[in-house]
């Protein structure tokens, strides 16, 4: 298991984002959250330290998962990203993917499918 790397929680819905939260830090990660796509942005651009991987919603207000994914593979690309989305609909998962998106997850998420990709995209 790696522990001791940096996740941004990213999800306008308090309650998904509490739960995301949770299950990465009992995990041994340190966690930040953010409420939508651009608040996650502005933390990424500020920070004295780098994340190792973004965990992120897909709709969102302000801006959502699939800019903050194209903003970080542009700008931050060592960054991973997981997207979460209730949107079953193929060409979205199939763009997130091929903007770059370490994997795109369904929601409601199951945990250990969660787990087992986050420590997954930590040690590709």
């Amino acid at each position: 298991m790696v522990t001791g790397t940096r996740i941004l929680v990213v999800d306008d819905s308090e309650p998904s984002r509490r739960v995301l939260a949770d299950v990465l830090k009992a995990q041994g990660h340190t966690v930040h959250t953010a409420s939508d796509g651009k608040w996650a942005w502005l933390l990424l651009c500020r920070a004295w330290f780098s994340y190792d991987l973004v965990v992120t919603d897909l709709v969102m207000p302000e801006m959502n998962g699939i800019e903050l994914l194209s903003r970080i593979r542009a700008d931050c690309p060592w960054i991973k990203v997981v997207l979460i989305t209730a949107h079953t609909d193929p060409e979205v998962r199939s763009r997130a993917l091929m903007l770059g998106a370490f994997a795109v997850l369904s929601k409601p998420c199951d945990v250990d499918r969660l787990k087992a990709m986050v420590e997954l995209a930590l040690v590709k």
